[in-house]
């Protein structure tokens, strides 16, 4: 090349970089330029603030230098596009892929440019953009994987392959079990590696993390034996953290008309592998693909039904009873579908149905209404009956659902306090907040919250307590064989203990012989539900062995009762809840935190506490200290700050006696005793006991 020539590439060179610095102003885009033949990049905008680019004091770099920052992952497929440029076989490159940022995170970035020739028709320089923020709600941001949209999106557009190789869903099985024994951050890192493993022996940008734990790769293989080559792989991999579940679907045209139906049926056949026990890989088949159109038949049943006002669906109800005595305390309604050409269909079946339609929308608003309709009607024979209904995440996500139900509820001319709402840990760590704006407005109104399943999920105890839940209900996994089981004894008395000391209630689920009542009846769970003391049944069964006093099933249901206190007696078993001792002693647990830098006093008191000190309402801790506080009388102030101090620093049991102003009773005498627990959140932390003793009976020591 002469000199005058190259002197006018350079020329042009400097005109575009003038160009791109001035249009760098106006955007959060970097700008670039590659010299194709000097193999130089130029960027514009701050992108040395994120990336390790012109750290060696050039103002450009070099490809070889660009790869630094390039997630491994993604190289080849980088490679293979920028030789076609250069050779000039290609024009556009448009490529998402990873850079990797200073602290060492892969981040999405879109990568757009054009190329432009040479007087002599060869690539001459590309000029684009890159942006690390276009992409950021198509992955998931504890992988940087794709997400599930993206995944979606992929498929529509036939990103996979027109056909051949095989499309797969990879779970890690029993995560929630996981979480709940090492903690959330552990189970994070599994998740990790799974992605990592995925990457490394896929080798393909077509890998999604689309759920918690649940992942989607399209594996470019001719045989189901070459997929399990993949799954036993990384199954290897991860052998000594975890196992792992997969739903495999051939990407067949002649079988699939439509794209979409992959990942329904991938998604179908993971639950089936789930069903075999998991750890195990499972193929969609010809027979899978018949109930596939069976389950799209029912649908189409299922939408006719609620056009008509619900038809053909119903509810049963599964009493839940007090422990100690099985009082009837609630009942769970249940939904049931009897369909016209294939009777009585299990919820197993319809249910994922009516949640992927959203028909499980009005549908749940019918089983509220029905169900509190039924609960007003039970109500005027037992004053105090509650009912539970379960809610999916999808209806939780319905526009205005908190203000809906509050609406049935008064439909049904119920207080907020005969309603229990179920919902399940399937509410991800991201969606908490939103959901807890819900729950403030139910729980305002007096309808509680259960955690359904719990130890089945995600849930951990920052997730309870951000929620705020009034219940947890304990899995049947964890209740079956607990005579026998250690880990299930242990694990459901640890529930139990974290329960009572957050003022929780538990229902332990799915008791079914008396062998594991007499187990739970040493934990002290609050409730019982399960087929010992009987299955769902429809309300005319349910109103006859429950409700209706004068009627035989009722006198049936009492002399069975009988019959399990007679077992009780016999195996010596003795049921006790301490929070009913304290309740009926008049003994009122609080715990008091203290911020010694900024002053600031928070009082968290159980019901017990209360109710003896008659607060009037539900205070925020700083509004209950100063409802305490603010009640000892003028003269006993000091002391009572003298012994709260001897708590924090003598780290022992201290007593203390004081008259305190009862809002309804005026001059009391109150005993407490504390001492200093573990600090939390960096407040000094205080937990005892309070007691009115003006009314107590005390006799002397003769």
């Amino acid at each position: 090349m002469g000199f005058d020539e190259q002197m006018k590439k350079d020329t042009r060179i400097e005109n575009y970089l003038h160009v791109l610095e001035i249009l760098s102003q106006s955007t959060d885009d970097y700008l670039f330029l590659w010299d194709i033949d000097r193999d130089e990049n130029w960027f514009f905008g701050a992108v040395d603030i994120e990336y390790a680019l012109r750290d060696k004091g050039k103002p450009t770099n070099t490809t070889a230098e660009m790869e630094e920052i390039i997630y491994p992952a993604d190289l080849d497929l980088l490679h293979e596009d920028l030789q076609e440029i250069a050779k000039g076989t290609k024009m556009i490159h448009n490529m998402n892929y990873r850079w990797v940022n200073r602290q060492g995170e892969a981040v999405w970035i879109s990568c757009r440019g054009k190329v432009i020739l040479d007087a002599e028709g060869k690539p001459f320089v590309m000029i684009g953009r890159v942006s690390d923020t276009a992409l950021r709600y198509l992955y998931n941001p504890l992988t940087r994987l794709y997400n599930k949209t993206k995944m979606l999106s992929d498929i529509q557009e036939n990103m996979l392959v027109d056909e051949g190789g095989y499309f797969m869903l990879v779970d890690v099985d029993d995560l929630g079990d996981i979480n709940l024994k090492h903690g959330r951050k552990y189970g994070d890192e599994i998740l990790k590696s799974l992605a990592k493993a995925l990457e490394e022996i896929v080798q393909s940008q077509k890998i999604y993390h689309i759920e918690h734990n649940c992942f989607a790769v399209y594996l470019d293989a001719e045989t189901e034996q070459e997929v399990c080559t993949v799954y036993n792989s990384i199954q290897a991999i991860l052998a000594e953290k975890c196992t792992i579940s997969a739903g495999v679907v051939p990407n067949n045209n002649d079988m699939f008309k439509e794209k979409n139906y992959l990942y329904d049926c991938a998604d179908q056949t993971l639950r089936k592998a789930k069903n075999n026990g998991k750890s195990t890989i499972a193929f969609f088949s010809e027979t899978d693909l018949k109930q596939k159109i069976s389950a799209m038949e029912l649908l189409g049943e299922i939408q006719e039904s609620v056009k008509n006002g619900c038809e053909g669906f119903y509810l049963c109800y599964q009493p839940q009873v007090k422990a100690g005595n099985y009082r009837l305390y609630a009942a769970e309604a249940l939904l049931r579908y009897n369909s016209k050409t294939r009777g009585r269909v299990f919820p197993d079946a319809f249910i994922p149905l009516l949640e992927e339609s959203k028909l499980i929308m009005p549908v749940g608003r019918w089983v509220l209404e029905t169900a509190l309709m039924q609960c007003r009607y039970w109500r005027e024979s037992c004053p105090t009956f509650r009912i539970s209904v379960n809610f999916s995440t999808i209806q939780l996500r319905e526009k205005d659902i908190d203000q809906k139900v509050l609406e049935i509820l008064e439909k049904a001319d119920l207080p907020g306090n005969a309603l229990t709402i179920e919902i399940t840990e399937s509410i991800q760590m991201q969606e908490l907040q939103y959901f807890s704006n819900i729950f403030k407005v139910w729980r305002a109104a007096g309808i509680e919250i259960s955690l359904d399943d719990f130890g089945t999920g995600y849930a951990n105890m920052g997730y309870l307590k951000q929620l705020e839940v009034d219940e947890i209900k304990i899995d049947r996994m964890f209740v079956k064989g607990i005579r026998e089981a250690t880990y299930n004894y242990k694990l459901v008395n640890n529930i139990i203990d974290f329960a009572k000391m957050n003022t929780l209630r538990i229902c332990c689920e799915g008791v079914e012989d008396v062998s594991e009542l007499a187990v739970l009846e040493g934990l002290s769970p609050n409730l019982l539900q399960g087929y010992l003391f009987d299955k769902p049944c429809e309300k005319e069964d349910f109103e006859r062995f429950y409700i209706n006093k004068e009627s035989m099933e009722y006198q049936e249901h009492m002399d069975f009762v009988q019959e399990l206190y007679q077992y009780k007696e016999k195996m010596r078993v003795i049921y006790f809840d301490a929070k009913d001792i304290l309740r009926n002693t008049d003994v009122g647990l609080w715990l008091i935190r203290i911020h010694e830098k900024e002053q600031r006093f928070e009082m968290h008191a159980d019901d017990t506490m209360e109710r003896i000190m008659a607060v009037d309402k539900k205070y925020t801790p700083e509004e209950c200290y100063n409802f305490w506080h603010d009640r000892i009388k003028q003269d006993y102030v000091e002391y009572v700050h003298k012994n709260v101090n001897r708590m924090i620093e003598a780290g022992k049991v201290v007593q203390l006696q004081y008259p305190w102003i009862h809002p309804g009773l005026g001059e009391v005498i109150v005993r407490c005793s504390g001492r200093r627990v573990e600090d939390s959140d960096g407040m000094i932390t205080l937990e005892g006991y309070h007691r009115i003793i003006s009314d107590i009976e005390e006799t002397s020591i003769l």
